[in-house]
């Protein structure tokens, strides 16, 4: 009741929530419940002894946190490698470390729209500031930056993964040691209670107008759902750098963490190599400054998505021809160069030529080109098409950015 009177735009989803108490050994380190972790059948998981020990103003926290989580789908949108085993059996092991980066992702989220009058957020809640990281992200955005770039950043990152709660397969999808085989809220109820929740979240804005921005959003697209271009986007390219990301070796170039326990023998540690991206961009006549504007912006987006492996980007403007690459950090270094004819074939090929050879090819175009009849070979090619009237090849993977053609024309 405190947490509904705190944010009663999510009451529906907290009222929804079904408690499941949890009798646990003292020494049992395989359950940690004291984030009331929740499952995708909208099940809590309560330790009475921690029950007993948190502030209701805390419980109320957990209680908003887990019902967020379960609003905004994170179960379903986690990006790693997903378990084997069948719902109600038991983990072989402890969480891996993409389970991890995905709960705290997944709090940086929606921590930053948790706020009012009196609730706080408890010691152990991430928060993108903690992460040295902007608000209002995606859990997506944070989870590539959570990559990072330097000794500083990666022991802040390894901190907060380390530290963060286990807020339960509501989360991430994977089934914990805890879980219960008792029916929950079926899929049908799951939808009534989001659809719900998201008209109480626009009829709060209406009256007061103090709705954090994220549910707003989150409400505007359960209400009026619209393919996600951006995110569509950046889960190609981040499809496109995890094929490359996998490819694991030894290298002999840096020396193994765990050399200090056999200091006569030079071990080799493990590399990953980051993926190679060519972005081409179609700087021809019939691509209008709108167009242009966006296509700039959606490079952003890329850089976002490729995280450590951003300095590996190379840009080609190209309208009949493709002018020579650029090597990108940010977006003030890009040359829009061109804005004759159009061929896209001519930047593709420019971009298949590059050395080290890309392992994705991003062509942002409004379509209206010719194209190769077949791929480069062994690389991905993801065409953002900018014109829905434009065409694809269907070799290329092809996401509708937007839908300027009003403007083009």
């Amino acid at each position: 009741m405190w947490a509904a009177h705190e944010a009663p735009y999510l009451a529906t989803a907290l009222l929804a929530l079904q408690a499941v108490v949890i009798e646990r050994e003292r020494d049992d380190r395989e359950i940690d419940l004291r984030a009331f972790p929740a499952d995708p059948d909208w099940h809590l998981y309560v330790d009475p002894r921690v029950l007993a020990e948190t502030p209701v103003s805390e419980l109320g926290f957990w209680l908003l946190h887990q019902v967020s989580h379960l609003l905004r789908e994170h179960a379903v949108r986690y990006p790693g490698e997903r378990s084997t085993a069948s719902p109600g059996v038991r983990p072989d092991g402890p969480r891996t470390r993409d389970s991890r980066r995905w709960n705290v992702a997944g709090d940086a989220e929606i921590n930053d729209d948790l706020h009012t009058a009196r609730l706080q957020l408890p010691g152990r809640a991430i928060h993108p500031e903690a992460l040295g990281l902007p608000e209002s992200w995606t859990a997506e955005q944070y989870w590539d930056a959570l990559v990072p770039e330097d000794d500083e950043a990666e022991a802040l990152c390894e901190s907060a993964i380390g530290d963060a709660s286990d807020c339960g397969s509501g989360c991430d999808g994977q089934p914990r040691a805890w879980d219960c085989a008792a029916p929950g809220l079926s899929p049908v109820d799951v939808r009534m209670v989001a659809t719900n929740t998201a008209r109480r979240i626009r009829e709060h804005t209406q009256q007061r107008g103090d709705i954090p921005e994220g549910w707003q959003r989150w409400a505007d697209d359960m209400l009026e759902p619209t393919v996600n271009w951006r995110r569509a986007l950046a889960a190609h390219v981040r499809r496109g750098a995890a094929d490359v990301a996998g490819r694991v070796d030894f290298t002999y170039r840096r020396p193994s963490r765990r050399a200090s326990a056999i200091p006569d023998v030079v071990m080799p540690s493990l590399r990953q190599p980051l993926p190679q991206v060519a972005l081409v961009i179609d700087t021809s006549g019939s691509m209008s400054d709108a167009m242009l504007g966006q296509a700039l912006g959606e490079v952003a987006g890329v850089l976002r998505s490729l995280g450590v492996a951003r300095r590996n980007l190379r840009v080609i403007a190209c309208d009949a021809r493709a002018y020579r690459a650029q090597v990108v950090r940010d977006l003030g270094a890009i040359r829009l160069e061109g804005g004759g004819g159009t061929d896209m074939g001519a930047g593709l090929e420019a971009a298949a030529a590059l050395r080290p050879r890309p392992d994705l090819i991003i062509v942002l175009t409004d379509g209206f080109t010719p194209w190769r009849s077949a791929p480069p070979g062994g690389i991905r090619v993801v065409v953002g098409l900018m014109d829905r009237g434009g065409r694809t090849p269907d070799w290329a993977e092809t996401v509708l950015v937007g839908d300027l053609a009003g403007a083009a024309r």
